[in-house]
């Protein structure tokens, strides 16, 4: 599975999925199906009204519905078509930045190329060969598409050899208190500080366990990932 880290604007490193070809190729099926049906819907209703042919249909309903369509749901919608949404996948900036109208637009207009007129064949080869799995529209755009779950996330009771617990005694049974959820956050702010040590890792760790001290009502020793880890190996061992 292809990866891509992208640096926040706050200098936060955060590690993506992209999504597979078939993630987004099944999301585009899925989108022009909504796109057909409610084109034919709207063409019924206009052709009720007014004497107007199947062209008319593909001119000046499907098409621009099909624009439209694209460039309003990413830009309201976080950069999900409805599509996208049933995948779990994202349109993303890889600059880190929070993708604009501008971007979806370019996107849009790629589309035509990317995919209309080349049957898709052109955003296959694109994306394929891509290191940051990015067809024309997202090249111009700065953009890619992300998965939304990690398809190598898994619960704490595996992250931990359960034979190596069963003679381990909890140092902090409090930690109990915590959802495993919760849990997956701490673990995963605990790596990011370890893969990306800059400044903003560090003080998001920093405020991290400030906030466990406080709920757990402990004080932490000096040693930051000791303690993390001491707390993920007591809940696993809690929880098992």
């Amino acid at each position: 599975m292809k990866k891509i880290d992208i640096t926040t604007t706050q200098n936060v490193t955060i590690e993506y999925e992209l999504a597979t070809v078939q993630e987004r190729a099944t999301s585009t099926v899925l989108d022009s199906a909504i796109i057909a049906i409610g084109s034919l819907i709207l063409f019924a209703l206009l052709a009720s009204v007014f004497n107007i042919g199947k062209d008319f249909n593909y001119l000046y309903v499907w098409i621009p519905g099909s624009f439209f369509y694209h460039l309003l749901f990413e830009t309201l919608n976080h950069g999900q078509t409805p599509g996208k949404k049933v995948m779990k996948i994202r349109v993303v900036k890889t600059t880190g930045e929070r993708p604009e109208f501008f971007d979806f637009m370019m996107r849009t207009a790629f589309r035509l190329l990317d995919i209309t007129l080349s049957l898709g064949t052109l955003a296959l080869i694109t994306i394929s060969s891509s290191g940051k799995g990015q067809r024309l529209g997202d090249f111009f755009a700065d953009t890619t598409v992300v998965r939304l779950i990690n398809i190598n996330t898994f619960s704490l009771s595996r992250i931990l050899s359960m034979e190596k617990l069963k003679t381990y005694t909890p140092k902090y049974p409090e930690v109990i208190k915590f959802t495993e959820d919760e849990m997956l956050m701490i673990k995963e702010t605990l790596d990011r500080s370890i893969k990306y040590p800059n400044e903003n890792h560090l003080e998001a760790l920093d405020l991290l366990i400030g906030k466990i001290e406080g709920q757990l009502r402990i004080v932490a020793p000096q040693d930051k990932t000791l303690f993390l880890n001491t707390l993920i190996k007591d809940y696993v061992s809690l929880t098992r």
